[in-house]
């Protein structure tokens, strides 16, 4: 790309031995129809092909540049130098698993004047062991409770409430950049709902579009499922967050960061006794109920709210269906399945 032409949009892609389905993240980059772009890979040390796999694509597109971390520094610190080297007006992070519709930064960037941030929802794809493999389509939005009909805005007490962390927002890098934001590089999980909080709580006008154009690949080593783990981010974010003069000063968005706090905390008893359970370690988990009988109510508190979300999973629009073939553009899989190795750092 000529340096004298800047982008509107800056594609940040954080890559860690994920070698079995790059290729197919930045060919849905790539494929986007609206073509001022750039996307930026940081290879954060990988120890499979991901770097030879990028200079790859770097090298049939001008529109894709490599950084490699000598070191592994982890997700958000990896996140952070792709920010800085990002040269776009909106910068956009697109996970190496995950892929867009080849409209999503049109759609996005059509209704973007006088924002800050805009989203769109996601759908959440599963494969079902049951159905040869075919992967369902399963609406984030709705099945954190949430009903967008029309772009409209997203205020500080709605995205707490419905912990709307997961979503990949559109971001504006002259906002993060006057009001000083980046990724919470002492997260190992939580950072994404940490900054867009702050992105809020700066003061940034917030679209929220109806429509998914992100597709969030769900597999078994996504770090997003490693409850214990955000429950202590979750933590140690509020702990910060809560010092905050705007929150502070709003008792009600207050008891919702510690309402989500306090969920997390209940999905990181699940998580343990859970475990205890599977690796048939009775006794252990005898001793820990009987030292520590909340973790069995925090544990009930998850039960009820997952089976509150398959319920709204179930009544979403596109809750059942099965994700057609464009939802992975340039695949080398012909099954339909995620290539999966762990999607952090």
């Amino acid at each position: 790309m000529d340096e004298a032409v800047t982008p509107r949009v800056s594609i940040i892609v954080p890559a860690y031995n994920a070698a079995g389905f790059l290729e197919r993240a930045l060919h849905s980059a790539l494929a986007q129809t609206m073509p001022s772009l750039e996307v930026i890979v940081v290879d954060d040390a990988s120890s499979d092909a991901t770097l030879a796999l990028a200079r790859e694509v770097a090298a049939r597109d001008p529109r894709v540049r490599v950084l490699h971390n000598e070191h592994n520094r982890g997700m958000y610190p990896t996140y952070n130098r792709a920010i800085d080297a990002a040269r776009g007006e909106w910068i956009a992070a697109l996970d190496a698993d995950d892929v867009w519709l080849p409209e999503r930064l049109e759609q996005m960037l059509a209704v973007s004047a006088g924002e800050d941030a805009v989203s769109d929802d996601e759908l959440i794809l599963r494969t079902s062991p049951y159905h040869r493999g075919r992967v369902k389509a399963l609406s984030l939005l709705a099945s954190h409770g949430v009903s967008v009909t029309t772009p409209r805005r997203i205020n500080t007490l709605e995205f707490v409430r419905h912990d709307l962390g997961l979503l990949k927002p559109l971001m504006k890098r002259s906002f993060l950049q006057q009001h000083e934001l980046k990724y919470d590089a002492d997260l190992k999980i939580g950072a994404d709902f940490h900054l867009y909080f702050e992105i809020l709580l700066a003061g940034a006008r917030w679209l929220q579009l109806p429509n998914a154009y992100y597709m969030y690949s769900w597999h078994g080593e996504n770090t997003s499922r490693d409850t214990s783990a955000i429950a202590e981010d979750v933590a140690k974010s509020n702990e910060g967050l809560l010092r905050h003069p705007v929150v502070a000063a709003d008792s009600v968005l207050v008891r919702a960061l510690k309402r989500r706090a306090k969920e997390w905390e209940s999905n990181g008893a699940f998580a343990v006794i859970s475990n205890l359970l599977r690796q048939r370690r009775g006794a252990e988990l005898g001793r820990l109920l009987v030292d520590e009988p909340s973790h069995l109510w925090l544990a009930m508190g998850k039960i009820v709210r997952s089976l509150r979300r398959r319920a709204l999973w179930r009544i979403s629009s596109v809750s059942g269906q099965y994700a057609p073939a464009r939802y992975y553009p340039g695949d080398r899989r012909q099954d339909g399945r995620s290539a999966g190795s762990p999607r952090g750092s």
